[in-house]
């Protein structure tokens, strides 16, 4: 009777048991983003369905928006950085943007490191 009882028990937990991989949180947001397709901060806006949230490290820039920006909110003790390339390593425009003004660079904006 003890065995059957083990047998059950084993058996209830294994069935209990999750039978898929445990999602991957995402990190979170440390700062928001409006981006444009047009300079003046005009035109499209890419920052729909969490388009515009930034997570620390290079937050890599793919589609068209990217021609100008406006920061809607950072941490505090975060840095933002503009980049010209999507390695966030070639020659930085803003190296910390704090304002709410409108950010544009001659070329595209590849790239925008959060630091915290």
């Amino acid at each position: 009777m003890y065995a059957l009882t083990l047998i059950v028990a084993a058996l209830g937990l294994a069935t209990a048991a999750p039978s898929h991989d445990f999602e991957v949180r995402q990190a979170p947001t440390v700062a928001s983003i409006d981006r444009y397709t047009a300079s003046g901060c005009t035109g499209t806006i890419c920052n729909k369905a969490g388009a515009g949230d930034l997570h620390v490290g290079c937050n890599v820039i793919t589609d068209q928006c990217q021609q100008s920006l406006k920061l809607n909110y950072k941490n505090a003790n975060c840095k933002v950085t503009i980049w010209r390339d999507n390695a966030c390593k070639d020659t930085n425009q803003f190296a910390n943007v704090t304002s709410f003004q409108c950010y544009e660079l001659g070329p595209p904006i590849k790239g925008i490191s959060v630091d915290c």
